[in-house]
């Protein structure tokens, strides 16, 4: 049985108590966990190599990096892996309406002061070229929530304990970007905002603290930053594969809720 802490208010109050909770159950999940870091990595190298970055906006490149890596790698496998193999509900991957309010307001809050902090970077941005940037940002900064806080943190720290968790999920997080070709720097810099997301996440232990305004903000800065041209259309298409992660998590947890009443029935 799951150890982590739910999501509801009283995480607050336990939340010194996470924190000083160490322990030692690592279990299957943890080989899925393994299993689904290789398959996501393993799909934004192929299409930021293999496929190649003249292809940003072409179908090739979209279908692997947004529905192969971020739908099916990073959405899919943990919710099967949680509704049909664990028979858990969706909220053990932080996808949950408890603490709702409050992991709003610091969302808020959080995503206030990282404006504040960036937004010099957009003087120069213009309406049509931040469109499909927003898009990508609020589709890959939903499937990071999940698949990172939500599927990642939480499995760690049901085997080790919150600060386990975050320090390895957070070199996990910033390791996975050498699919994006980053260099040592970049990749050290990402542990740290591992740890700030992951921190962030522990309070409510809801990936509706980090999205759709805290991290995609981040996400989006970065986008920015490295110049990313992506057309108009493509928009469209990741708004799209978000739709279609919605889609997913409904479907796997009409699928939990109807083998909890077939047990009950049964």
């Amino acid at each position: 049985m799951s150890t982590a802490v739910p999501a509801h208010p009283s995480v607050f109050r336990l939340w010194p108590h996470r924190v000083a909770r160490f322990c030692w159950r690592p279990n299957r999940d943890l080989v899925a966990v393994a299993v689904s870091w290789v398959l996501v990595v393993a799909a934004l190298y192929t299409a930021t190599f293999v496929i190649g970055g003249q292809a940003v906006g072409g179908l090739a490149y979209f279908g692997m990096y947004a529905l192969v890596g971020a739908v099916g790698c990073g959405i899919a496998i943990p919710l099967v892996w949680t509704a049909a193999v664990r028979r858990r509900p969706v909220s053990d991957l932080g996808i949950t309406r408890e603490a709702l309010a409050p992991s709003l307001l610091l969302q808020v809050l959080f995503a206030g002061l990282l404006f504040v902090a960036i937004s010099p970077n957009f003087a120069a941005a213009d309406l049509a070229s931040l469109a499909p940037l927003v898009a990508l940002a609020l589709c890959i900064g939903f499937f990071e929530a999940v698949f990172w806080r939500g599927w990642v943190l939480r499995r760690l720290e049901d085997s080790f304990g919150l600060l386990p968790a975050i320090l390895v999920g957070s070199a996990l997080y910033a390791a996975y970007h050498i699919g994006y070709g980053m260099g040592t720097g970049e990749i050290a810099s990402l542990f740290f905002i591992g740890i700030m997301f992951s921190l962030a996440f522990s309070l409510t232990n809801s990936v509706f603290i980090l999205w759709p305004l805290f991290q995609p903000l981040g996400q989006l800065v970065t986008l920015v930053r490295d110049g990313l041209d992506l057309p108009l259309l493509a928009a469209l298409g990741f708004l799209e594969a978000l739709a279609l992660m919605w889609l997913l998590i409904y479907l796997a947890q009409r699928y939990y809720r109807r083998n909890i009443e077939q047990a009950a029935a049964g």
